[in-house]
């Protein structure tokens, strides 16, 4: 790292080169691959995005709306002429909210009536504190499936992510599961919630105490000792269920136990956003610190009405790909080698050259080529570093001629540059 350089990157945003942006490439397929197996369709939305979106579809009492939104000022005119609030966009925080007023504001609805399901790979953006696997802008993969209220939809969602996870090879992670409620049983919840916190307020972190008059439930997502001992004896949202929700929370259980999918029920897991309705889930993982989830999701059936849609159930998950790189067994790259071939000598026509490498390339070869002089033994170096299969020599006598050499046995063969597919292709 270049010390005191003018123009660092923001702090929280990081640069990614090669080999690791095949990391993420690799992730990326594999995601695309298995989603595309369970009928999902890519959705990509804008990056930037109205902040009134965000404080009504993720709740003003979240961390997400009041600490972590990156505000991008305005010059738009507001409807009735007046300057727009310096503050109404932000670079999105999550991708929920923007698919949903996607699925409302193209009638999605209408246009394709029935169970929709997108998938999503792209940056988001928040502004918190970095630290290991959380960065200020982020990489999310995620699922939404709207117009389905069966707990079959649930189980379905959670075996999606079940799959991909175990496709990744990945270790030591904990499946979390719980139910916490819809507008009919929850409110009884809170009330009896607010009556055991407000007895023990004084134990409250600040940022609690801002929490209890907004929505009590984000207590539990509250990481201070003091907070989480006071939550550890709470009651639980379990005991307050509507039949209807204990019902769902029940076949859903009954669906994972069937598919073998192992999980463990946490009756205190709330999740941070306010649009969750009965069920939730989180993935961890013992090989990260305290900031431990990988992935986490839950029903959210209320969230396309409260945005101005028709009322649409849905569920949907996403995961960090930054954490899933901290985790990811580093298996060996088998998108092959970076080049197939490497040019150590043009010959005496490298302008000839040139041109019969940009043929051969369009044909799926990869080749290596430098335009500035160096020697014979300079570019075998730097061929045999880049991980070559072969090096080439361009004839200087016969133009259609040239020497070609296995970097790994040592073979050497005089062909055409027309039988290059056949023989390196191999």
């Amino acid at each position: 790292m270049r010390k005191n350089y003018t123009y660092p990157a923001v702090k929280g945003m990081r640069d990614v080169f090669p080999p690791e942006a095949s990391l993420y490439q690799r992730l990326e397929s594999r995601a695309r691959k298995l989603l595309a197996c369970y009928g999902c369709g890519e959705i990509r939305t804008p990056l930037l995005e109205h902040a009134r979106l965000f404080e009504r579809g993720v709740g003003q009492g979240t961390d997400i709306v009041n600490k972590e939104m990156f505000f991008v000022p305005s010059k738009d005119q507001a409807e009735d002429g007046r300057k727009e609030n310096a503050r109404q966009m932000v670079l999105r925080p999550e991708a929920t909210a923007s698919v949903v007023r996607a699925y409302i504001e193209h009638e999605m609805d209408k246009i394709s009536p029935g169970v929709l399901r997108y998938y999503y790979i792209g940056p988001m953006f928040r502004y918190e504190r970095p630290q290991r696997g959380r960065l200020r802008q982020f990489t999310q993969i995620g699922v939404e499936v709207l117009g389905s209220a069966l707990p079959m939809t649930d189980a379905e969602v959670i075996i999606m992510l079940e799959d991909f996870l175990s496709s990744l090879g990945l270790q030591r992670l904990t499946f979390l599961l719980n139910a916490v409620g819809c507008p009919r049983c929850r409110p009884g919840y809170i009330r009896k919630l607010q009556v055991y916190i407000g007895g023990r307020q004084s134990q409250l972190c600040g940022d609690c105490h801002l929490r209890l008059d907004k929505n009590p439930l984000r207590v539990f997502d509250c990481k201070q000792p003091l907070c989480r001992e006071l939550m550890a004896r709470a009651p639980v949202v379990q005991d307050d269920l509507c039949a209807d929700c204990a019902a769902h929370h029940a076949a859903v259980l009954n669906l994972l136990d069937r598919a073998g999918i192992k999980y463990q029920r946490d009756a205190r897991l709330m999740r941070g956003l306010d649009y969750y309705t009965r069920t939730v889930f989180e993935v961890t993982s013992s090989d990260l610190g305290a900031q431990n989830a990988v992935a986490a999701g839950g029903r959210y059936d209320n969230l396309v009405a409260e945005l101005g849609g028709p009322p649409t159930p849905a569920i949907g998950w996403s995961l960090g790909m930054e954490r899933i790189l901290e985790i990811l067994p580093r298996e060996p790259d088998k998108s092959g080698k970076p080049f197939d071939i490497y040019v150590v000598s043009p010959g005496g026509d490298a302008i000839r050259t040139f041109f019969k490498v940009m043929a051969l390339r369009r044909q799926g070869l990869r080749i290596g080529l430098e335009h500035e002089p160096r020697s014979v033994k300079a570019m075998m170096k730097r061929a045999d570093r880049l991980g070559a299969r072969w090096a080439l020599w361009a004839a200087s006598e016969n133009p259609e001629k040239v020497e070609i050499k296995n970097m790994a046995t040592g073979e050497q063969i005089s062909l055409g540059w027309d039988d290059l597919p056949r023989v390196v292709g191999k």
